[in-house]
């Protein structure tokens, strides 16, 4: 590569050597990334550390490692189009090192560097779809071996991602928060948009969409945001002071009953087996029980309590009868740095709790739902779902001024993918990933 442009840090490719069938489009991609059995995951063998990439769909060069004013760091390049020689803008800077430190104790099996994003949908074998807040696009890539997949080009920067699995679609939010509900179709590759406006006693309410949680048959419970905060001034018709409502729409945004207005929750979750709708506050918790029948929604008495502060993560177990939320000092009204085993209608009527060493920042459960893992940003803690016991922990080796924004199993449960913090306009996300290890909980 050669520096042409200093000011711009654009690089003209001089020379380079194919190696493999890294040219070719991946064999999988879109809504077959659905399908865990369709394929299988890349051997551990093919693990993106140390060798420079090219991805033809997206016009990506990943250099892991250069020499660039006598320091070594790591370049993401993408190809100007049209551009012969070869020319490339710089998309983003950083450490040179994918995983963790060689120095560090970690059982951290690779790591990657990747576009921005404030969001992914962990799909099967490594592989995530991630938002590019950088070229305004969707991007599938596979974690392990840094293949991409599938380029989504998109007018806005993609925010919040969920995932219907039934139907091979992604529901999205979009920053700055807009007006309409997105969805990117796996099938077919196309995004479309609709405008999310209800007619309530004859006044007219236009939001924009903060958060979604997919309902059933496809589908969305949305957390949405009245950008004008408009008092009708009429009893009959309601009114947000926060200005903030939940909302339940069909894939095309009807709504499917009339809105709620709210408080201050932050977060939307729904859990299809107990059907239960849960709305999270930095603080709070309030679970709602519904009714796919009739689309009611009903609140649970006793239930919109405080359950931490400054809590950063939620997540239900399988079978929806246990919830793990997320606080750094723990649950209770004293510091204790612990996930209360919370039921969905009573969260502190608890037979146990899961301990970590120091404050707890993300958790998620297996695929069966009999153990739970949990981080505190310096090791990996497995619990027995039962009984509440560490099964094994493990030394994260985290790079200096890593923080870690939330753990996730992949989809054909055989991955632990963790996604670290980073802002919207930073110039790229990173990864971790972790081959789940042969630990069984007690049987449910």
């Amino acid at each position: 590569m050669q520096l042409v442009d200093p000011n711009d840090l654009i690089f003209q490719l001089t020379q380079a050597g194919i190696t493999g069938t890294g040219v070719t489009p991946p064999p999988i991609s879109g809504a077959d990334l659905l399908n865990c059995s369709a394929f299988a995951p890349p051997p551990l063998s093919s693990v993106a550390v140390g060798a420079s990439s090219y991805s033809v769909n997206s016009g990506i060069l990943d250099v892991p490692s250069v020499n660039f004013n006598e320091e070594q760091l790591s370049l993401r390049l993408e190809f100007i189009e049209g551009s012969n020689p070869m020319l490339f803008e710089t998309l983003g800077i950083g450490a040179v090192q994918s995983g963790p430190s060689e120095a560090a104790i970690s059982a951290l099996g690779g790591g990657l560097i990747t576009e921005s994003s404030q969001d992914f949908v962990p799909l099967c074998h490594g592989w995530v779809l991630i938002g590019d807040s950088v070229c305004n696009r969707v991007v599938e890539r596979n974690l392990i071996s840094g293949e991409t997949g599938n380029i989504y080009s998109f007018g806005q920067i993609p925010d919040q991602f969920t995932v219907d699995e039934a139907n091979g679609a992604i529901f999205m939010t979009v920053h700055p928060e807009t007006q309409r509900l997105y969805k990117l179709d796996l099938n077919t590759g196309s995004i479309t948009s609709n405008n999310v406006t209800q007619n309530i006693s004859g006044f007219t309410y236009r939001w924009s969409l903060r958060d979604l949680a997919l309902g059933e048959n496809g589908n969305v419970f949305a957390l949405m945001f009245d950008n004008i905060q408009v008092d009708p001034g009429d009893a009959a018709i309601p009114f947000s002071s926060t200005g903030l409502w939940m909302g339940l729409m069909s894939e095309n945004g009807n709504f499917l009953t009339e809105s709620i207005p709210l408080l201050d929750p932050i977060r939307i979750e729904y859990d299809d087996v107990l059907d239960h709708v849960f709305l999270a506050t930095a603080s709070n918790l309030a679970t709602f029980g519904f009714d796919a029948g009739t689309n009611a929604l009903t609140f649970l008495p006793n239930t919109d309590i405080a359950v931490g502060s400054s809590c950063t993560d939620f997540t239900t177990s399988p079978d929806g009868t246990r919830l793990a939320y997320t606080c750094p000092n723990g649950n209770r009204s004293t510091v204790n740095f612990s996930i209360v085993d919370m039921a969905p209608d009573d969260y502190f009527d608890s037979d146990g709790e899961w301990f970590l060493g120091s404050s707890p920042v993300s958790a998620t459960f297996n695929k069966a739902g009999t153990i739970l893992i949990a981080t505190d940003n310096d090791k990996l803690y497995f619990f027995d779902v039962v009984t509440h016991l560490i099964l094994e922990d493990f030394e994260l080796g985290l790079l200096d001024g890593e923080a870690i924004k939330k753990i996730r199993i992949s989809m054909d449960g055989n991955f632990l993918l963790i996604f670290l913090d980073n802002e919207v306009h930073d110039e790229s996300s990173k990864f971790y990933w972790m081959p789940m290890p042969a630990i069984t909980g007690t049987a449910l």
